[in-house]
């Protein structure tokens, strides 16, 4: 019945790796486990057919057979297990009695997966999850419009209530397999122990939604149906909100008789639940990794983008420089290619500045238009000056260069 809620569990360690981590890391090949993983090993379309194949069946499997009546009280420890590293996530205790299979589903993270778990065992118990199903929903109509063309555009869907999703999908299962909707009912333990945990894993930005619904048959045996949807919002821009939703449902098909009692065993198993510390090592180390990369990629997208700024400024010089010539070929018609005075005067009258020979290396300058007279040294440097009774070889701060006063050009 509960597998769900240990759904729901794995669920938070997805989530987690999502928020940054200040673990330190360690050296770790996490490509490795990419190279070794073996695709093959379950998918998400032969798991729910097998667990459709166990609720059609179940009407005419026998009460006795494979499954011998033993002490509830004695348990058995199973582990959920990592294909990728081989190290165990957690491990939780149940009936030794009953047979678990748990199957790690990698389609949300190609690193961490999330389990699916089928158990049988005595009184007729049969119990499974279906796959996760995950969306994005926005608070804008116009978003999805916006984003229709967009990578994940097929995961877009407006979030809607439990109750709707036990309409949609539980209910054509459950009468299909002959049974009747009873009521829905409230299981306070299991809710307010997932509520906690979430609230701790995520920092209270995880919301938790859980309805639970009876259903019976006409030979003596009930059926829970379990539907737990988590979801958070996230600022997409000054004008909409994303909210990434998810949910997964939990079928549990058991002898009328021993209804309660298999809940309670259910719930004993989650709350008891041990996290092993290796794993969750494991996963802070993979969180760093990835801030590391993220970090890198996004001083690679900075260098990009400088050197396309860098790009379009060297086209536009090519520009400028075009232009120049285009303006120095009207100049040529205006005034003649021989006409070399009147066209300077003209452009320096444009740019407000004034041309000086300099005799100490026998070249012109360009100097800034409007002062009195000119000095110049033989690096080219010049002095303005309207004080004609001003020479700077005599200036002590000018430190002794030799300073001739020059005229305009020829």
């Amino acid at each position: 019945m509960k597998t769900t809620a240990i759904h729901l569990i794995f669920l938070l360690t997805l989530i987690s790796a999502c928020r940054n981590n200040n673990t330190t890391q360690t050296d770790t090949d996490f490509d490795y486990y990419d190279n070794e993983y073996d695709e093959g090993y379950t998918t998400d379309s032969n798991f729910e057919n097998e667990a459709n194949n166990i609720a059609k069946s179940y009407e005419t499997e026998s009460k006795s057979g494979f499954f011998e009546k033993l002490s509830s009280k004695k348990l058995k420890t199973h582990y959920f297990r990592d294909a990728r590293t081989g190290l165990v996530v957690s491990s939780a205790d149940y009936p030794s009695n009953w047979e678990v299979i748990s199957k790690p589903n990698y389609t949300m993270d190609q690193k961490l997966p999330v389990f699916l778990t089928q158990i049988q065992g005595p009184n007729n118990l049969k119990s499974f999850n279906t796959p996760i199903r995950i969306h994005v929903s926005y608070q804008n109509p116009q978003t999805y419009q916006f984003m229709k063309n967009s990578y994940g555009a097929n995961l877009h869907r407006a979030m809607v209530s439990n109750q709707r999703i036990i309409e949609e999908e539980v209910l054509p299962r459950m009468q299909n397999t002959g049974f009747k909707f009873i009521e829905n009912i409230r299981l306070p333990k299991l809710e307010n122990y997932l509520r906690e945990k979430i609230r701790a894993e995520s920092g209270g930005q995880v919301r938790l939604e859980m309805v639970a619904t009876v259903w019976k048959n006409n030979t003596g045996q009930k059926a829970l149906a379990t539907v737990g949807k988590l979801y958070m919002q996230q600022p997409l821009s000054i004008i909409d909100t994303m909210t990434i939703w998810m949910y997964s449902t939990d079928y549990m098909f058991v002898d009328e008789n021993h209804f309660s009692e298999t809940i309670s065993a259910f719930e004993n198993a989650l709350i008891n639940s041990k996290e092993n510390p290796e794993w969750k090592q494991y996963v802070a180390q993979l969180n760093q990794l990835r801030a590391q990369k993220a970090a890198v990629q996004r001083e690679i997208n900075m260098r990009n983008r400088q050197a396309a700024f860098e790009a379009h400024q060297r086209k536009m010089r090519g520009i400028w420089a075009a232009q120049d010539a285009n303006h120095a070929s009207f100049m040529n018609r205006t005034f003649g290619s021989g006409s070399d005075t009147s066209q300077r005067n003209f452009v320096n009258m444009i740019n407000e500045e004034e041309t000086v020979y300099n005799p100490l290396d026998g070249k012109n300058y360009q100097v800034n238009a409007g002062s009195t007279e000119y000095w110049m040294d033989s690096e080219g440097n010049y002095i303005k000056n309207d004080d004609l009774f001003y020479n700077p070889n005599g200036d002590i701060n000018l430190n002794n260069r030799e300073w001739t006063k020059v005229g305009k050009a020829f």
